[in-house]
């Protein structure tokens, strides 16, 4: 198999400070629109309960709802606490891409094990200024940095990236504030 392009990005705090505002920004306005739904459904039933003086029922519901809310917000800080604190972002650590007609490969430096993933399998893609980021799910993406390209360049790249996930290929969108 032919190398088509070869990157290598190394990870830090900053980059993925980068990414997290990026992320907030194309999905923060969904999450937030669902947790309202939610609340507001539960305050919904709340009122319900009341109205008919089921109070024991409005307890646990508003029990609910603290703990949906709690969760919510805690949930998704913990996670990001864990990623900060996690090797790839203290140590710095570099990630080498392989783009091949039909699949990219990811390589770890100084681990031997690699991991493969087809471009059908890719959940979305988005490119800015100075990043591809390639979403394998709704929360997790390789960050590829531009200016990284050892084979290739980011032009021929994003071209390439584009064609081999059409309907995946959300925007090109500058990320900064």
């Amino acid at each position: 198999m032919k190398i088509l392009f070869k990157n290598k990005t190394k990870y830090n705090e900053e980059i993925y400070k980068e990414f997290l505002q990026f992320h907030q920004k194309i999905y923060g306005f969904r999450y937030s629109l669902f947790t309202a739904l939610i609340v507001g459904l539960l305050l919904f039933l709340v009122i319900v309960q009341v109205k008919f003086h089921k109070f024991d029922l409005a307890i646990i519901v508003c029990f609910a709802i603290v703990g949906f809310f709690l969760w919510r917000f805690l949930h998704p800080a913990s996670i990001i606490s864990k990623e900060f604190n996690s090797d790839k972002i203290k140590n710095e650590q570099e990630f080498t891409f392989y783009f091949y007609d039909k699949q990219l490969k990811l390589r770890e430096e100084n681990k031997l094990e690699s991991y493969v993933v087809t471009y059908h399998k890719l959940h979305r893609i988005f490119e800015t200024d100075s990043f591809f980021y390639l979403y394998i799910d709704k929360t997790h993406a390789f960050l590829i940095n531009k200016n990284c390209f050892s084979i290739g360049n980011s032009k021929e790249f994003s071209e390439f990236i584009h064609k081999k996930c059409k309907f995946k290929y959300r925007y090109k969108l500058n990320n900064k504030k």
